[in-house]
Parts: structure tokens; sequence; C-alpha cells
């Protein structure tokens, strides 16, 4: 009796994290390790550089963000610079400043950004920014507004 009490309160605690953390029980599964999650912060332009923070917190670990496009947008959100994927594949590696044993890379069709990587990028853009887009090869995007006006 005492091993058979143990084993359904084993069952269900291991159900109930399953369904707190993952939603799999009842309710839509979420595995937070299927998106690839950004966060960028730092967001600052002194004349003509413009840089930002770069952070890869949630995701698959096995393979990075793949990030095929930055965009640069103005006060009235129009778009005045855009990095596709090829200029980004060439970034120069003097406009990466990587934090961590992860790095930031440039790859043969995107800007890598693997699990727990932090870097600062920056760019040379004259004219006057408000905020940043980062797009991932999977559609998702991260955006974040300038912090210095």
């Amino acid at each position: 009796p005492y091993f058979v009490g143990l084993s359904f309160f084993i069952l269900f605690v291991t159900l109930f994290t399953n369904q707190v953390f993952h939603g799999g029980v009842y309710g839509t599964l979420h595995n937070k390790s299927v998106k690839p999650k950004v966060e960028i912060s730092n967001l600052k332009q002194y004349q003509n550089k413009v840089s930002f923070d770069v952070m890869r917190i949630e995701g698959a670990d096995v393979y990075g963000s793949f990030l095929i496009q930055i965009d640069f947008h103005n006060h009235q959100n129009e778009i005045i610079e855009s990095l596709d994927m090829k200029e980004l594949s060439n970034l120069d590696k003097q406009q990466i400043s990587n934090y961590y044993v992860a790095k930031v890379t440039p790859h043969k069709h995107s800007l890598v950004l693997p699990l727990g990587a932090k870097a600062n990028l920056n760019f040379d853009i004259s004219d006057k920014i408000h905020k940043v887009v980062l797009t991932d090869i999977s559609g998702l995007q991260w955006e974040q507004t300038i912090t210095n006006l």
C-alpha cells in the first residue's frame, strides 16, 4: 500500500508540473524550447553610430536563432535602413562584441544567435532612428525603441 500511494503521488506531481510548465495535459501544449526568444536592450544612437545589445534567452539549444533582417525605423515608423540576410552574413566582426562564450556570429545566410549568446552590435547610420526590428528566419520579430533621444 505504501508503494502504491507513493507511485500515485509521483504520477500526480509529474502530470501537475507538465501541465503548469508546458500546458501538456489539458490545454495547448507550449514548449519554450521550440521558438527562439531574443531580447534587445541598450539601444542607443550617438552621432552616426547605432548600437544595441542582443541576447538569445529561450529556444532550442541545438541550433541558433537565424536573423535574416534588421530594420531601423524613424519616428514615422518608416524604414530608413534595412540589412538583409546577405548583408548580415557578411557583417564585419568588428561590429560584434560578444560578452559570453556562446558567440553571435555571421554565418552563410544569416546572423546566428546561439542560446545564451549576448553581444553588442553596432552600425553606421546617419539618419535619426526610433526603433530597431529584428526578424528571424521563422518569421518571428522582436523590436526595441531607442532609449536616448
